[in-house]
């Protein structure tokens, strides 16, 4: 069959399953349901009205576009960590590390982003149907890309793994179909396994580890089309890990990055990975757009989605996994890639 653009197969994915758990009165399952949320608007610095994102060698590309801080009373709430954004903006889609599914409606004011709301959330379920929420070590969800035949796939770590849901034919209900990445994926190390998935043109799927080293400074990942692996490594630049990537219009990679440390606190780095480089030998690598400063609003930043509006603007949205800690807070910010 032909293959879908990852861009139409992610619209294609989330549409179908936002018709199905938000814009319905009934649904899907009967774990499915609705959940109280509240959001408050925050500045990139709260200090400081005029801060512009930074990047280490002057201006970055990215401007801020508004962002949200997103709250509920829901004890499934929390630990979002792989982000998706239907085409037209209008809604998200994402997984927890507590193996849950979440789906929210986006609202804007003059192209900023300004609200969310329709919180739903949703367990994942394993090969046979049954739910993995709850259990730390089944249901660590980590990241998700949709595939080109429309399925959402995965990336689950703690018990390593991928699987591909087909929410366009049963939303929620659906049973995961396991997809094999490479033999030497058993042996990433427990919670840094797997944490970012994309779709490539080509039909084959990026799947990078956070930070199971493959060589020094080397994050070990895999490209993979019909069945078969091939080792991709991304370069690590100390001290920050990897949390997600997501795929520009024109095929080049955006990396999400995060830094943690007891007296630095935390940090997040975004990186543009040029399409020719998933063609090169050498490790993945490429121009930071924006590292946070001091001041700046930040928090444990896991998830990264891209849309295309239909004027040709890029949108990039990034998420926060608090941790289900009260000490820290689930962020959902937006930015327009000027270049």
């Amino acid at each position: 069959m032909p293959v879908r653009s990852p861009r139409s197969a992610s619209c294609l994915a989330l549409t179908a399953v936002l018709s199905f758990a938000c814009l319905t009165a009934t649904p899907v399952v009967a774990e499915t349901g609705t959940a109280k949320v509240s959001f408050g608007q925050i500045a990139l610095n709260p200090s400081d009205a005029g801060d512009d994102v930074n990047a280490p060698s002057g201006t970055s590309p990215l401007t801020y576009r508004g962002g949200l801080e997103v709250r509920s009373d829901d004890d499934r709430f929390g630990g979002i960590s792989g982000l998706m954004v239907a085409e037209d903006g209008a809604s998200l889609m994402a997984v927890t590390d507590t193996g849950h599914w979440l789906t929210a409606s986006l609202s804007y004011r003059d192209g900023d982003l300004s609200g969310i709301s329709d919180l739903t959330l949703a367990p994942l379920r394993d090969p046979d149907g049954a739910s993995v929420a709850g259990s730390k070590r089944l249901g660590d969800a980590e990241a998700m890309t949709a595939l080109p035949d429309g399925r959402i796939a995965v990336a689950f770590e703690r018990r390593h793994r991928v699987w591909a849901y087909d929410v366009t034919a049963k939303g929620f209900d659906a049973a995961a179909q396991p997809i094999r990445i490479s033999p030497q994926l058993k042996d990433a190390v427990n919670n840094k396994g797997l944490e970012a998935l994309a779709s490539l043109p080509d039909g084959s799927l990026l799947a990078i580890t956070e930070a199971t080293m493959a060589a020094d400074n080397e994050i070990a990942g895999w490209r993979v089309i019909d069945g078969t692996a091939t080792d991709v490594n991304l370069k690590r630049i100390p001290p920050f890990d990897l949390t997600d990537m997501a795929l520009l219009p024109s095929g080049d990679l955006l990396t999400l990055e995060r830094r943690f440390s007891t007296l630095g606190g935390v940090g997040a780095q975004i990186r543009r990975i040029p399409a020719s480089a998933l063609e090169d030998k050498g490790p993945l690598d490429g121009d930071i757009l924006y590292r946070s400063s001091a001041g700046q609003t930040v928090d444990n930043m896991e998830g990264i989605a891209v849309r295309e509006t239909p004027d040709g603007r890029t949108l990039v949205y990034v998420v926060s996994d608090d941790n289900f800690n009260p000490l820290q807070r689930t962020l959902l910010l937006m930015f327009e890639l000027t270049d």
